[in-house]
Parts: C-alpha cells; structure tokens; sequence
C-alpha cells in the first residue's frame, strides 16, 4: 500500500470512530458501545503511528485523550444486599458520564486529527 492509500484508509478509519463517538454521545451509552470506542481509538492510534511518518501527526496523537473504561458488572443480588446501593450506582453513573465527557472531548480531536491527515494527501 502506498503513502496515499494508508492516509485515506486512517481516514475511513477517524471518520468511523467520530460515527462512533457520535452514538454514545447522543444516547448510545451502552458499557460495550464504549468499551468498542476505547478498544477501537487505541488500534486506529497504533495503527496511525505504524504507518503515518509525520512529526506533526505524531504530536497530534499525544494529545488525544484516551478513554479507558472498565464497566462494572454488578449482579442484581448485590444491589439488593448491599445498604448503600444508590451510592454503588450513582457512582457509576457520575464514571459514566465523565466517560461520556471524554468521548465527546475526543470526537473534537478526531475531527481534527481527520483535517490533519487530509492535509497530508496530495
């Protein structure tokens, strides 16, 4: 493959994950919906610095923020045995929406990472 088609495949690929980013953004909140982003961010980041030789693309990645989530899997049973349960889950939902934060923060970085890398194709 050459220089120009692994920049237009990294871009189908930023342009995939902005679709992604998207649909947790706007109501798709679901723990694989986004532990699928996170999984899928890091692989396009590795892939990118594998293939992409440009310094300034480079710094760029740096400044992504990587979305690191690990889900809890309660059982139901322990919501119910525990006494504190609405703490367990409200603390869940406040990692949740700073996930969700995150997310949205690195839909704006891809969207420029996208321009950088069209910058590139000649």
């Amino acid at each position: 493959m050459n220089q120009d088609e692994v920049i237009q495949l990294a871009i189908k690929k930023v342009k995939a994950l902005e679709s992604q980013a998207e649909g947790i953004v706007k109501g798709n909140r679901s723990d694989q919906s986004i532990v699928s982003f996170a999984g899928y961010s890091t692989e396009l980041i590795e892939f990118i610095n594998r293939n992409i030789p440009s310094d300034e693309i480079r710094r760029y990645l740096k400044e992504l923020p990587l979305v690191n989530y690990q889900p809890k899997n309660g059982k139901f049973w322990q919501y119910i045995i525990s006494p504190s349960w609405w703490i367990i889950l409200y603390k869940e939902y406040e990692t949740k929406n700073k996930i969700i934060d995150e997310i949205r923060e690195a839909k704006q970085k891809y969207l420029n990472l996208e321009l950088l890398l069209k910058g590139l194709t000649g």
